[in-house]
C-alpha cells in the first residue's frame, strides 16, 4: 500500500477546478516540436508530426502516411497533408526533413473531438498561424459591424 501523505502535497480531489484548462475545439495556433517514423501492416509508414497548442502544455499529432503496399490514395493524401502543412509554416521549396525545416514553426488548425471523445487535428485544416492581434482585431470589428445603422 502507498502512503502518500508523507510528500506533504495537497492532493485532496475535491479541490480540482473542473473544466479550468481544458481546451476546446475549434482553430488554434500551435508550434511544431517533432517528428517520428510509425510502421504498421502491409508495408505502412507514416511521419507522426507533434505540435503544442499556442498558451499550453498540450501535444497534438498529426500522421501523414508515406508509403502503403495496398493504397496508393493513402499515400497520395499524406503526401498532399505534409505540403499543406509544409506550405502553411512558411516552408519554401522541398520539404525534406521536418525535424529541422518545421522547428519552432507556428501552424494553425482546427481541432475537432475524435470518435473517442478527444481532439484531433481535422484533415486538410491546416493553414498559416494567425496572430493574436489578428484574431482580437477581426473580433472588434465584427462586433462593431452590428453597430452601423443601415
Amino acid at each position: 500500500m502507498v502512503d502518500l501523505t508523507k510528500y506533504g502535497h495537497d492532493l485532496d480531489v475535491d479541490s480540482v477546478n473542473e473544466g479550468s484548462g481544458k481546451l476546446k475545439p475549434g482553430r488554434h495556433n500551435m508550434t511544431f516540436c517533432g517528428d517520428e517514423i510509425i510502421t504498421g501492416k502491409n508495408g505502412w509508414e507514416a511521419v507522426k508530426l507533434y505540435f503544442e497548442v499556442e498558451d499550453t502544455t498540450i501535444n497534438m499529432n498529426y500522421s501523414c502516411t508515406m508509403a502503403h503496399a495496398t493504397s496508393d490514395s493513402a499515400v497520395s493524401i499524406g503526401i498532399e497533408s505534409l505540403r499543406k502543412i509544409g506550405k502553411a509554416c512558411g516552408v519554401t521549396g522541398a520539404l525534406t526533413d521536418p525535424s529541422t525545416q518545421l522547428l519552432g514553426k507556428m501552424v494553425s488548425a482546427e481541432l475537432i473531438e475524435g470518435d473517442n471523445g478527444y481532439l484531433e487535428i481535422k484533415d486538410n485544416s491546416f493553414e498559416p498561424a494567425n496572430s493574436k492581434t489578428e484574431e482580437t482585431e477581426t473580433a472588434s470589428s465584427s462586433a462593431n459591424d452590428d453597430d452601423v445603422p443601415f
